[in-house]
């Protein structure tokens, strides 16, 4: 009875004594600052600004012709055409090239403008589509 007593006494201190000198043993952990996963609303605000330009565009095109077009892409560009330059004849450009292919070949002819303006982005998303990764084990 006797041996018994001693063995569970010493089983107790040793586990005890393990446990207090594992924690000392152990470096001190760091605290990580969490940061917290947000939406992606500056990318969907400016594809909406975009969108909205687009519209504002085609509306009135659709009702004041080319001299609306023409005040839509005016408003758009204030900020370049008033800082004169390099950057005043490429935004007077991005005014008038739509409305003089329009004229000279129809629709057609500002789709093409729209397409040569954004050939970067079609043969990123459209000609080399990047195949998606597949969730999951092996393949």
């Amino acid at each position: 009875m006797k041996n018994k007593l001693v063995i569970c006494v010493a089983v107790v201190l040793l586990t005890a004594g393990a446990t207090v000198f594992s924690d000392v043993s152990r470096p001190a952990q760091v605290q990580h600052h969490r940061v917290v996963q947000q939406n992606q609303h500056p990318r969907r605000k400016k594809l909406v600004k975009k969108g909205g330009w687009a519209g504002a565009g085609l509306a009135a095109g659709h009702f004041a012709g080319p001299a609306g077009s023409a005040a839509v892409g005016a408003a758009k560009y204030r900020k370049d055409l008033k800082a004169g330059g390099k950057r005043r004849v490429k935004a007077a450009g991005k005014i008038g090239a739509p409305i003089a292919a329009g004229a000279v070949a129809g629709p057609a002819g500002s789709a093409a403008v729209v397409g040569v303006e954004h050939r970067h982005w079609i043969k990123r998303h459209i000609l080399h589509p990047i195949p998606h990764k597949q969730s999951g084990g092996a393949n």
